[in-house]
């Protein structure tokens, strides 16, 4: 299974992500280009994110610039 979603920065969205397997992949389409991770990858790279109030509480946790970590997951639009 494949998600995605929109949205203007790097964005994690709780009800997205948590309804997928630990294998299935999201993309987060960003006026910059797209990131493109498995659950399993988001869990293992963004603790941060899951033990965020934001994340938790909210559903929501986006990033005002994107953090090094994530550029592995960036995908360039041409």
């Amino acid at each position: 299974m494949i998600a995605e979603y929109n949205y203007n920065r790097l964005c994690f969205k709780a009800n997205v992500i948590e309804s997928l397997k630990e294998y299935d992949i999201f993309v987060v389409h960003t006026p910059k280009g797209r990131f493109q991770m498995t659950k399993s990858d988001f869990y293992r790279v963004f603790t941060n994110v899951i033990k965020s109030r934001s994340y938790q509480e909210a559903g929501i946790y986006h990033y005002p610039t994107i953090p090094s970590k994530a550029l592995q997951f960036f995908i360039e639009e041409k």
